[in-house]
């Protein structure tokens, strides 16, 4: 059966059912993913809420036609302030490619604030292609700002800097931002002082992520944690980032500058690279310059994710390394 010829019944059927597994989850937030596409049994179609705002992602045509049903179904579980449908079926329209969408419901405008494990975080809808908080993030935020006490961070392709709140709520001891958009660490900086941290603009660094890196091992700034959370595919000067290409050497120029005994984070939501690249691009790195790592964890979407790595809207492949600097080599007299 097409998406055309589903019944209202039907759909609501699986909101119903998506709604209530998150309800279930006690997530610690009110931003999560309620409906996961295939995950949910509604494959093509993502609900995120932010807050009492909510966005919906149609990556199949299809879902054009339903946006009634799924619009009164969230009026009727959820207070809506906001609704807007954004279309991902054709991904290179002006209007997905500057992250605008039809706005059903506007009874505020497209900015709020959401609170997660208990820091709050400034989003907007119809900013940018994203809202400005990545949601399966949540539990690796979480977990690296664990080890932050007293530790200096380096927070790579930091966004609205996000791992730098939580790193800083944790008792970071120095945490550095590094992001090619002014705008973007504005927003960072406002997330700083909605949290009541001090937004120190020695903190959010305006510079190319492997450039920094490059003159941060010049002048021997070292790190006991760095977090490399980058794009898929990017542009600067002319050049094309691509995750799959360039990650091998980011790992290594982020081990360069790494302290012994150091947490390196390394994430992609590319679907085409494995937990197992990953760690294999780790351990080329770490024996080249001799390090070892002492232990990975595998980590990935948070649990509103459901289903996640079945498709490849729903994919993240993330390691935790903890790594040491291997003792020098003496020779007998």
């Amino acid at each position: 059966m097409s998406l055309t010829q589903l019944f209202s019944s039907d759909i609501r059927n699986h909101l119903n059912r998506a709604v209530h597994f998150r309800e279930s989850l006690s997530l610690n937030t009110n931003a999560m993913r309620l409906v996961n596409g295939a995950g949910d049994g509604l494959k093509g179609l993502i609900i995120e809420r932010f807050n009492k705002h909510m966005v919906v992602y149609i990556l199949d045509a299809g879902w054009h036609s339903h946006k009634d049903t799924i619009s009164r179904f969230l009026c009727e579980h959820f207070d809506v302030e906001y609704l807007v449908f954004k279309n991902r079926a054709v991904s290179d329209t002006p209007a997905a490619s500057a992250g605008m969408g039809e706005v059903l419901i506007d009874r505020r405008n497209s900015q709020t604030i959401v609170e997660e494990n208990g820091l709050r975080f400034h989003v907007d809808l119809n900013a940018h292609l994203d809202a400005g908080l990545f949601l399966d993030m949540r539990q690796n935020r979480k977990r690296v700002a664990s080890f932050a006490r007293d530790k200096a961070v380096l927070n790579c392709f930091s966004y609205t800097c996000s791992f730098g709140v939580y790193c800083r709520k944790h008792g970071a001891a120095r945490v550095i931002n590094v992001d090619m958009s002014a705008k973007i660490l504005i927003k960072g900086e406002e997330n700083y002082r909605l949290n009541g941290l001090p937004a120190d603009k020695s903190e959010f660094v305006r510079a190319h992520v492997i450039q920094y890196m490059e003159r941060a091992a010049k002048h021997n700034n070292c790190f006991d944690i760095i977090i490399l959370d980058p794009p898929s595919f990017s542009r600067y000067e002319g050049k094309v980032f691509s995750v799959k290409k360039d990650m091998p050497g980011m790992m290594e120029k982020a081990l360069r500058i790494l302290n012994d005994a150091g947490i390196l984070f390394v994430s992609t939501n590319l679907s085409s690279i494995s937990y197992h690249q990953l760690e294999e691009w780790a351990f080329v790195a770490t024996k080249k310059l001799r390090r070892e790592i002492v232990k990975v964890d595998r980590m990935g979407q948070d649990r509103d994710f459901r289903a996640s790595g079945s498709t490849k809207e729903s994919s993240l492949s993330a390691l935790l390394l903890k790594t040491r600097v291997l003792p020098e080599l003496h020779g007998r007299d």
